[in-house]
């Protein structure tokens, strides 16, 4: 935007300062003309019937258009800085509904897709955008409202067979293998827990998740978390450090924190190499949790969008915190930043 502003400025001095040269070097060398080669007659003061006639010499027109350019010059250079100033002001102004279009699609997101642009004073060419624009949003909401209330329907038309197959295998526990029983509830169990996931997604996604605000010591619940991820990563000869130099206290939904803090550790887990660590910071009016993991040398580094994430990320947006990834060629980071919180008074 601002090399946009300083090209349309550069083009109105350009512009001006190309006319005023045009100008001044025309009145230059007509000037010189007129002073070189044209006559000069006028009537003698005290007899009128008298005409005299002459010219200038060529020290006269040299100093007379010498003059002239000194001048040109001198004033040149102020109307050069107004130039400037003028078509940095005339670009701002041309520039400012881009703008004001900029900010307002910065505040529109999949939670308030009704929202709607709307730019004031603007020329006919942005008026035209303004519509299309709103169009496209429109297009946009109500795809994405079909696709969320298509996925809540399909979780919500599987969840039924899933609990019946369910009860039908323990009904028929005596009649089936054990072995092939217990495999055939722990798909059944990762298949609802996928439904249950999708389910809440659809909601938080819909902005219908209901929250119930709390004080949640983070530090406490990162830790009774953490107890059962150390059993699991020994299992797998992995270790999981735990660092903390501050003991928050968030204004949020504890269940919410707690199922964000298991996606993101459960996908360390199953999906990442070597050690774990797990850091709870404060960094500038908000209080950090960063857990970090190495990733597997046959894996290619990922950001991750799995269901998982994509939950962890519609619960932290409901909450009104802030959950990012970042992945380099041999580990992978998740951070989750809260905003509303008070340091632990113990």
């Amino acid at each position: 935007m601002n090399s946009l502003r300083v090209r349309m400025t550069a083009w109105f001095t350009g512009s001006l300062l190309v006319v005023l040269g045009v100008y001044i070097g025309v009145t230059y060398l007509h000037l010189q003309h007129e002073l070189r080669i044209e006559k000069w007659e006028r009537e003698h003061p005290d007899r009128s019937d008298w005409v005299l006639h002459g010219s200038y010499s060529q020290a006269e027109v040299d100093d007379i258009a010498g003059e002239l350019w000194r001048l040109s010059l001198f004033y040149a250079l102020p109307v050069a800085a107004v130039a400037v100033g003028v078509g940095y002001f005339l670009a701002l102004r041309s520039l400012r509904p881009l703008t004001e279009l900029d900010q307002q699609l910065k505040a529109i997101g999949a939670r308030n897709l009704s929202l709607r642009v709307h730019l004031t004073r603007a020329d006919r060419e942005f008026q035209a955008m303004e519509a299309n624009i709103n169009e496209l949003l429109a297009r946009l909401e109500n795809s994405f409202r079909q696709l969320t209330e298509f996925s809540a329907q399909v979780a919500h038309e599987v969840r039924a067979p899933l609990t019946l197959l369910r009860l039908q295998i323990e009904d028929s526990a005596g009649r089936i293998e054990p072995a092939l029983a217990e495999s055939i509830q722990e798909e059944l169990g990762r298949l609802s827990d996928y439904v249950d996931q999708s389910l809440l997604l659809a909601t938080a996604q819909q902005g219908r998740l209901q929250l119930k605000v709390e004080h949640v010591p983070l530090h406490a619940t990162l830790r009774d978390l953490l107890e059962t991820y150390e059993l699991w990563a020994r299992s797998q000869q992995r270790t999981i450090e735990f660092v903390a130099s501050t003991e928050p206290v968030l204004a949020a939904d504890t269940r919410y924190v707690r199922q964000m803090l298991h996606i993101l550790l459960t996908n360390a887990m199953r999906h990442g190499a070597g050690p774990i660590r797990v850091e709870l910071v404060t960094v500038p009016n908000a209080a950090s949790c960063r857990i970090t993991n190495g990733i597997p040398s046959r894996a290619s580094p990922t950001t991750g969008n799995g269901l998982g994430l994509r939950l962890a990320h519609a619960l932290a947006s409901a909450q009104g915190c802030a959950l990012s990834t970042s992945s380099t060629a041999d580990a992978f980071t998740a951070e989750i930043r809260w905003s509303t919180w008070a340091p632990s008074h113990g």
